[in-house]
């Protein structure tokens, strides 16, 4: 099963590091849709407003169980008993109460337009990620899946030398640093960087991701950015059990389209 991965962005410049924990980053939903009134829609609905109660008490990461029934897509579809399974995180550096708000607002979008019936849906924002579906072993995705949720990159640059030298100190630290905290129960499994003119953060999924799986993870986020971003002044690449970004303390441009890209479930 995929999820079908879509970015709204528009033409504006920002500053990176100032966008609000709401902005909105990358959507995927499942091509399939559950029945109406059933027990999967029921349990979802509590599910997801059980998120938004549970991020109100400060708690950085939370997963999620709602009823009882198999783990099967194809039951939520058919409209026979099934659970429903979630997760939240926000990014490590926020404060409870715009951890609560981040999370309230995505579940909102989520549950009632951006991915609307689907049996399966996640939605990154600036400052949180929250997911749900029929299974729980898709929620955080194997340790070997490398695949990119989703990337941007900014204009590049030619022949700075000192930039590349900061650029690259930074994304090494990022990609060395993570794991240390990475099972840690509050903010754990995030990291800040900064050399010269660049600032970087980089997080880990917490729950089911150990310290090892979250330094590959980096690590191909990493090369991630390497291959697809260049010399780029600024890059986000989003895999689907990491993140790594970094900027320069200048504006750069979003792309003026938006991107599809394939999520592969499992």
């Amino acid at each position: 099963m995929h999820l079908i991965i879509i970015s709204y962005l528009a033409a504006v410049f920002f500053l990176h590091v100032a966008a609000a924990p709401g902005t909105f980053v990358y959507t995927g939903c499942s091509p399939s849709r559950y029945t109406p009134n059933t027990a999967f829609e029921s349990n979802l609905n509590s599910l997801l407003a059980s998120m938004a109660s549970t991020a109100s008490t400060g708690a950085t990461y939370s997963s999620f169980t709602s009823g009882a029934g198999p783990e099967s897509e194809s039951a939520a579809v058919d409209g026979a008993a099934s659970a429903a399974y979630g997760l939240y995180q926000c990014r490590g550096d926020l404060r409870p109460g715009e951890c609560e708000a981040c999370v309230r607002d995505t579940v909102l979008r989520l549950g009632a337009a951006v991915c609307a019936g689907a049996t399966a849906a996640s939605l990154q924002s600036d400052g949180c990620y929250v997911r749900y579906g029929a299974a729980r072993r898709n929620l955080v995705g194997r340790a070997d899946d490398t695949s990119v949720a989703y990337h941007r990159c900014s204009a590049g640059t030619s022949g700075d030398a000192w930039f590349l030298r900061s650029r690259d100190a930074v994304l090494s630290e990022l990609q060395q640093g993570v794991d240390a905290t990475a099972t840690a129960s509050s903010g754990g499994g995030y990291k800040v960087s900064a050399s010269g003119p660049v600032r970087g953060v980089a997080q880990c999924l917490l729950g089911g991701v150990a310290a090892a799986d979250c330094t590959a993870c980096l690590a191909q986020a990493v090369a991630q950015v390497h291959g697809t971003c260049g010399a780029a002044l600024a890059a986000d690449v989003y895999l689907v059990q990491c993140s790594v970004r970094y900027w320069t303390n200048a504006k750069y441009v979003r792309p003026s389209q938006g991107t599809w890209l394939q999520l592969q479930m499992q």
